[in-house]
């Protein structure tokens, strides 16, 4: 588990109806007779994160029931304006918003998480954001977890209903359930229950709100979230009829191996992971912000809903939390579950030569890999787009598939890891793939069974010499944001605002990694996201391209929901700066350089932010931080940034 501080508030709701109607409100709050809480108190509200999904699913679910929204329709029925530089997106349903499977790239970042701002920015500027970009895959052949559709299906639900996103959530949802303390973001900014953000186990912030408000921008308590979670039970009609919460049920796996999501639900069927005693249908959604975390799980049959909301920590502590919550739930019931412990395959000494023309470039969204088979005894996969290159290696099993080794070939150290992975090639849609099925430790709650696919076989691919030259000089750089609001929570995240560094591939023309993102290079300026793989391995693909202004080197993504300055043409901070004028979209970066370890006194006006970076790209200060006062001292070798709105100065002494 992690061990770094967290603040955790779990709730166990489990009742056998809630009272239909907003008029039984008093009676649906005392119909909940088993609430525990760890830590915080019952009443601290928080950000569910994207649990916040299973909401919007539940909206469009209830404009379905009044027949003002049929799920099989076109988006565009209902969002006319929604276009993009792919003419696939007009085959896109709402039910794909929800299961998945749009095969919409992913996520528009932009300002989507902020600290301590109640904004519509994000929702506002959505739609011309999502017109840049193009598709992954065509509608409906794939599933692979997208922010996007769920964002445009919040947009659905307010063309159909005629409301906000806002209002419909507290009126059909909060109120009905009597959820005082749940709603979207802008509803419950600045709320005093809310939980107390920490940072690095112990540093205060200011509370991080997510302003895509169908994807993630809930925010609950955890008897309230377990209570919303309540309404997911077999014969509760409170939100939904039962026709309804089956649709949302069923699982939309093709194969073992691709997430079994169900509508809102990132799995339905999550009681494959265990050995019970009983058949029970288990449905699990997740969510996570940049310091707040959440688990959502439900038996519907047996009338469990469990719920975890934390502050700091991480998302797999959640979900594990979750997780073991509900299995000691149905305990209590005489439903035990065993985690499927691994067992040893049984390896062969050589691998069958059909696999030996299996050897070739292999990737996912994250990665570039090579695949070979030396001297026929094992499998190895390389990733090549690591700064450092990190080898596996695999023995085939008796089995007809391969698994995962430690230690060195050829002596007694190489033995197979007690973290599985049994990998498996498949052919899908005229595509081979390498699958995983792993089964490992979860943080210290037992094991995590999951089925997934791993990389895809991609080939070689060359570009011109002048064109790969082009990248290759760009090979190690870092581009730092520039284009997110003061608020925005990426100046924190990911390591000093999410830095893109650059990586192409020795003797691999044709391929580069941005800022986590595979691409094949298209020209001197332009990288395309091209993996097609279904699950966490494909998701987020991104185009990429370079500009030039003011004689700084800018990479943007193609939907222009985030920008990066070269860090090469960052210039130096010094002493006889005193103010610096602010630039709404244009943040202001500084290498410390002669300023290490000299303290400087900061006056921020409002709508602004600074931050401060030690050289691996750490933040050693924010202006979010609370109670830190204006005096800081600056690190040896590091970075500071100023972002704010055009007219605003912050003045330095």
């Amino acid at each position: 588990m992690d061990k770094k501080k967290f603040a955790a508030v779990a709730a166990i709701v489990m009742m056998t109806a809630v009272p239909c109607g907003a008029e039984n409100a008093d009676a649906a709050k005392s119909a909940v007779p088993s609430v525990q809480t760890v830590s915080e108190t019952a009443e601290t509200v928080s950000a569910v994160g994207s649990v916040s999904k299973v909401f919007c699913t539940v909206c469009a679910l209830q404009l379905s029931e009044q027949g003002l929204l049929d799920i099989d329709a076109p988006v565009t029925d209902y969002v006319p304006e929604f276009t993009m530089q792919d003419e696939r997106y007009m085959d896109i349903t709402v039910r794909m918003l929800m299961n998945h499977s749009s095969g919409l790239e992913g996520n528009v970042f932009g300002d989507m998480i902020v600290y301590d701002e109640a904004t519509t920015e994000y929702h506002d500027t959505f739609l011309e954001k999502l017109s840049r970009t193009r598709l992954k895959a065509d509608p409906g052949t794939m599933s692979s977890y997208c922010n996007d559709g769920f964002t445009l299906l919040e947009i659905v639900v307010e063309r159909v209903s005629g409301q906000s996103f806002t209002d419909y959530v507290d009126e059909h949802i909060a109120k009905p359930l009597a959820l005082e303390n749940t709603g979207t973001s802008l509803k419950m900014y600045g709320n005093e229950k809310a939980a107390k953000v920490l940072v690095d186990g112990d540093v205060r912030y200011a509370t991080d709100y997510c302003t895509a408000f169908g994807s993630g921008g809930i925010m609950s308590t955890a008897p309230e979230l377990a209570r919303f979670g309540s309404a997911m039970f077999t014969g509760n009609d409170v939100l939904l009829s039962q026709s309804s919460k089956d649709e949302m049920e069923k699982s939309n796996a093709r194969d073992k191996y691709e997430d079994g999501f169900g509508l809102g639900w990132d799995s339905v069927d999550l009681s494959k992971k265990y050995d019970m005693n009983k058949d029970v249908q288990l449905e699990f959604k997740g969510g996570a912000l940049n310091h707040q975390f959440a688990g959502l799980m439900v038996a519907p049959d047996e009338k469990i809903s469990v719920s975890v909301l934390l502050s700091g920590g991480d998302s797999n502590v959640a979900i594990a939390m979750s997780e073991s919550l509900m299995l000691t739930a149905l305990e209590e019931q005489g439903i035990t579950a065993a985690f499927i412990q691994p067992e040893a395959r049984q390896t062969a000494d050589t691998v069958p030569t059909e696999y030996l023309d299996m050897a070739d470039i292999y990737a996912s969204e994250g990665g570039l890999y090579s695949v070979s088979f030396p001297d026929a005894k094992y499998m190895e996969i390389t990733e090549l787009t690591s700064v450092v290159p990190l080898t596996k290696r695999y023995m085939y099993t008796t089995d007809g598939d391969f698994v995962l080794m430690n230690g060195e070939p050829g002596t007694a150290t190489f033995a197979q890891d007690a973290d599985q992975h049994i990998l498996e090639f498949v052919e899908r849609n005229g595509e081979t793939y390498i699958c995983d099925s792993s089964n490992t430790d979860f943080d210290g709650f037992g094991r995590d069974k999951q089925d997934s696919y791993y990389l895809q076989r991609v080939g070689k691919y060359g570009v011109s010499e002048d064109v790969q030259a082009a990248w290759d000089a760009r090979d190690g750089l870092r581009y730092y944001f520039t284009s997110a609001s003061y608020s925005n929570m990426m100046y924190y995240s990911f390591r000093a605002a999410s830095p893109s560094m650059l990586v192409t591939v020795p003797n691999e023309d044709g391929y580069a990694m941005i800022k986590n993102s595979t691409v094949r290079i298209a020209d001197a300026d332009r990288g395309r996201g091209f993996v097609h793989i279904p699950g966490p391995a494909g998701r987020d693909v991104k185009d990429y391209e370079f500009f030039t202004e003011d004689g700084c080197e800018y990479v943007r993504t193609s939907a222009h929901d985030s920008t990066g300055i070269r860090e090469s043409d960052i210039q130096s901070f010094s002493s006889d700066i005193h103010e610096i004028a602010l630039e709404t979209g244009k943040a202001k970066w500084y290498n410390i350089g002669d300023m290490a370890n000299k303290s400087i006194a900061l006056t921020i006006p409002d709508h602004a932010a600074v931050y401060v970076y030690d050289r691996f790209d750490h933040t050693v200060y924010s202006s979010y931080m609370t109670d830190y006062g204006n005096t800081v001292t600056l690190p040896t070798e590091g970075k500071i940034v100023f972002v704010g709105e055009t007219g605003g100065t912050v003045s330095i002494r």
